[in-house]
C-alpha cells in the first residue's frame, strides 16, 4: 500500500498538514508562485468563483489569492497580498480537493482516528462536529489520523480491502470545541483578526499518512427530538448510503464540474460496497458531550472483537 496517493513539491512552506506528501524533489505535483489567469476563456462550466476548462481549474478566494490547478500535476498560486498562512489555507482546501478530482480521487469531508490498523471515519455536513469528536476521542487514546479531508482512490477499493489516505494532518478547531476536548491550543488558522478558529494538537497522534478504512460514520443528531434513545449506531446501505454519503462529499460542486457526474457516482457506489456505512446520532447538548464520545469509543476498540467473532 502507498503512503500517500500522490507526492509533493513545494515554493512554500505548508507545515505539517500534508507532511506525507511532501517531497525536495521527483514529486508527481508542483505547487509554485506565478501568474494565475483572471479568466480561462473557454470554460465548461463554473460557479462563484471558481471556473473549469478541461484540464483546467481556477479558483480566486474572495479578498485573497488566486490558485490555477492543472492536469493534477501543478498548482500555481499567485499571492494577491494574503499571507503564507492564508495561502496554504485554501491551497490545502479547495485547490487541493480539485487536484483530488482531476486524479481521479475521491475526497471526502471527512475526520478520522486511527485504531490497531484501521480508520474510522466520521462525516457529515459542515458544523455536524466531525473534527470536534476526532478531537475528543484522541483525548480518550484514539490515534487522529486526518481533519477535514479523507481521501480515497476509487481504482483501489474492493470488497477485501479500502485504503484510504489522510488529507491533513494537523487538528483545526473553533475556540468553543477547544474548550469541550480539552485539546491544547496552537496558532491561529487564519490571519484575520476575529476569525476563530485554531490548530490544535491532539492527545494521540498516529504518523502514518495511510490505513484501511474499516467503518464511516455519518454524523446526526435526530433521535433526542423525537424522543428516542439519542445515541444510537445503524447501519445504512444501498441507495440511502448513496444518497448520505454525497452530501460529505468534499466540494461536490468541484467534483461535479471535474471528474463529472457519473463517474462521481460510481466512486461512491464503489467506495459503498467496500467499506459499511453507518449513522452515528447524538444529541449536540455539551453535558451529553462525553457519553456520546465514550459510546463511540467503546464501539471502536471492540471493532477488533466483532471481526474476530464474525
Amino acid at each position: 500500500m502507498k503512503d500517500t496517493p500522490f507526492t509533493v513539491t513545494a515554493d512554500l512552506d505548508l507545515g505539517t498538514r500534508v507532511a506525507p506528501y511532501l517531497r525536495g524533489e521527483g514529486a508527481d505535483v508542483v505547487v509554485a508562485e506565478g501568474a494565475v489567469p483572471d479568466s480561462l476563456g473557454n470554460t465548461s462550466d463554473g460557479g462563484v468563483a471558481y471556473e473549469v476548462d478541461g484540464g483546467r481549474f481556477l479558483l480566486h478566494v474572495p479578498g485573497g489569492a488566486s490558485f490555477l490547478v492543472e492536469d493534477g500535476s501543478r498548482i500555481t498560486y499567485s499571492r494577491h497580498g494574503a499571507s503564507d498562512r492564508d495561502v496554504a489555507l485554501f491551497l490545502l482546501g479547495s485547490a487541493w480537493g480539485a487536484l483530488c478530482y482531476q486524479r481521479g480521487l475521491l475526497p471526502l469531508h471527512a475526520s478520522a482516528v486511527y485504531h490497531e490498523g484501521r480508520v474510522h471515519a466520521f462525516t457529515g455536513q459542515s458544523g455536524a462536529g466531525k473534527s470536534t469528536l476526532a478531537a475528543a476521542l484522541s483525548d480518550r487514546g484514539l490515534d487522529f489520523f486526518t481533519d477535514d479531508v479523507l481521501i480515497i482512490d476509487p481504482a483501489e477499493l474492493s470488497q477485501e480491502s479500502a485504503p484510504c489516505y489522510a488529507g491533513q494532518k494537523d487538528m483545526k478547531l473553533w475556540a468553543d470545541a477547544l474548550e469541550l476536548t480539552g485539546s491544547q491550543k496552537m496558532g491561529a488558522v487564519r490571519d484575520e483578526p476575529g476569525f476563530e478558529k485554531f490548530f490544535a494538537l491532539p492527545g494521540k497522534t498516529e504518523t502514518v499518512g495511510c490505513g484501511h478504512l474499516a467503518s464511516l460514520f455519518i454524523l446526526k443528531n435526530e433521535n433526542a427530538r423525537r424522543d428516542r434513545e439519542p445515541v444510537a449506531i445503524e447501519q445504512v446501505t444501498g441507495a440511502e448510503a448513496l444518497k448520505k454519503l454525497r452530501e460529505s462529499v468534499y466540494r461536490i460542486r468541484f467534483g461535479n464540474a471535474i471528474m463529472g457526474r457519473p463517474a462521481l457516482f460510481a466512486a461512491l457506489a464503489r467506495l459503498i460496497a467496500a467499506v459499511e456505512v453507518r449513522t452515528f446520532d447524538r444529541p449536540l447538548k455539551k453535558r451529553e458531550f462525553e457519553r456520546s464520545t465514550a459510546f463511540m469509543a467503546d464501539w471502536i476498540r471492540d471493532d477488533g472483537a466483532r471481526r474476530d467473532r464474525a
